[in-house]
């Protein structure tokens, strides 16, 4: 019994070492954080490029005494920033004096959107509004998550040649790549099941 259970540990280290070798079919876009410092005569940066799951986090940065600022996206065009695709960030602070007897304050230093869900891929141009009626205009650009290549792509060839035949075969299919790997990872499993077999029979 004792020879078995260390047969059995040994064929699931094998599975789970053959496991984390098939590669995944899906690679995920962790989310980054942009920063927008709200001066007294700009944005920086004004305008800015981001993938789809990322957030723009806006700061007051205006030194000038008790001038706050609001960051408002008309999404309808109404003039209302009240749609539930509208943003109206309320009043932003250059800083928060401590709240008194650990009571909560409305005053914030930040505005954070996240783009993922109601506002997805896509342009937006924004206001920033101040507290004297100054307005700044911004920005931002949303695009889909583009996995980046770790590699030449297959069949890429280097340096210079004269053949001046086109090549107009097609990019490789993503469907065939992902039953290739289906197929690979099933082979990998049915063996180790095999050699589960072949040791409970021993």
């Amino acid at each position: 019994m004792a020879e078995f259970m260390r047969r059995l540990q040994l064929v699931i280290a094998l599975l789970i070492v053959s496991m984390a070798l098939v590669p995944g079919t899906v690679q995920a876009h962790s989310a980054s954080t942009f920063n927008v410092i709200i001066k007294q005569n700009d944005l920086q940066p004004g305008s800015t490029q981001i993938e789809y799951n990322d957030s723009i986090m806006w700061y007051n940065a205006d030194s000038r005494e008790n001038i706050t600022h609001r960051i408002v996206f008309d999404s309808d065009g109404d003039g209302l920033y009240n749609g539930s695709a509208d943003w109206d960030s309320g009043e932003i602070s250059r800083e928060c004096p401590p709240s008194a007897n650990n009571t909560t304050s409305s005053c914030q230093e930040s505005f954070l959107v996240w783009f993922n869900g109601t506002w997805g891929v896509g342009e937006y141009n924004y206001q920033s509004i101040a507290s004297n009626g100054e307005v700044l205009n911004g920005s931002i650009v949303v695009i889909e998550h583009v996995e980046e290549s770790t590699g030449p792509s297959i069949g890429a060839t280097f340096g210079s040649f004269d053949d001046t035949e086109s090549n107009d075969e097609p990019a490789s299919n993503d469907n065939t790549k992902q039953l290739l790997l289906l197929i690979a990872g099933s082979s990998a499993i049915g063996s180790l099941l095999l050699i589960v077999l072949l040791l409970r029979r021993q």
